[in-house]
């Protein structure tokens, strides 16, 4: 939604079809990250020929992408989960309660890394923030801690993680084609966009655009507002 600031949000599943066994206790950021890294790769075999200076690349595979996601946990109490006057959030009766960094980590990794004995394994994990979408496994984190109490407490932390894309083979196939009948497609408006040509690009055919305004709640769908977010249902439930 334009004018809500959207936090990094970190859902664990049981398996990775992440289609069922999302838990309750998702992590989300109260400080966004000044940015993230997304790294491929494509492994080619080389072969060169016996006396001739070129060489011919043949492809082999590209294998799951890897997210680098570097963020700040703080336990000063300067960024709260309602900001605001103090007054009038007094008024209200918001809650500033604290929360320790050790709380926070410990939240983080029970949500990512933490083995859970239910599945024997740690979860899957759906990252989303804005456009990035990440499906994935937790592979390593590191944590710096930068600020301290008198009595040695961490107040602030860095952490470094990185995640490795991991996703069903049911799940590749059904993400592999942009018009699955299976997967309800989420697509954030751009300039120059129609909803015609949206749904040209997801189903292959723009006759499901009145269907989609009314899932949308469209009422001038010929009018999109750039920025805004429009969701395409599986295409059994829009034919």
């Amino acid at each position: 939604m334009i004018g809500t600031k959207e936090k990094v949000k970190i859902t664990p599943y049981k398996n990775s079809d992440f289609k069922e066994g999302e838990k309750s206790t998702s992590f989300e950021l109260l400080i966004n990250p000044s940015g993230y890294s997304v790294e491929y790769k494509t492994n080619y075999n080389k072969e060169e020929a016996i006396g001739k200076n070129t060489t011919d690349f043949k492809f082999e595979s590209s294998p799951s992408p890897f997210l680098n996601l570097e963020f700040l946990l703080d336990g000063t109490g300067v960024a709260k989960s309602n900001p605001g006057l103090k007054l009038i959030n007094k008024i209200k009766g918001n809650d500033f309660t604290k929360k320790t960094v050790a709380d926070q980590l410990n939240n983080f990794y029970e949500a990512t890394g933490q083995y859970d004995g239910t599945i024997h394994k740690p979860h899957h994990v759906k990252i989303n923030w804005g456009t990035l979408e990440f499906l994935g496994v937790l592979l390593d984190f590191t944590i710096e801690y930068k600020l301290f109490t008198p009595e040695g407490y961490p107040l602030r932390a860095i952490v470094k993680a990185k995640f490795g894309g991991s996703i069903s083979q049911n799940l590749e196939k059904a993400l592999s084609k942009p018009s699955s009948p299976d997967l309800t497609h989420k697509r954030t408006v751009q300039d120059g966009d129609t909803l015609p040509l949206m749904t040209e690009k997801i189903y292959g055919d723009s006759k499901y655009y009145l269907e989609v305004a009314k899932a949308n709640g469209l009422i001038n769908f010929r009018q999109l507002e750039p920025g805004s977010e429009l969701y395409f249902p599986p295409i059994e439930k829009v034919s």
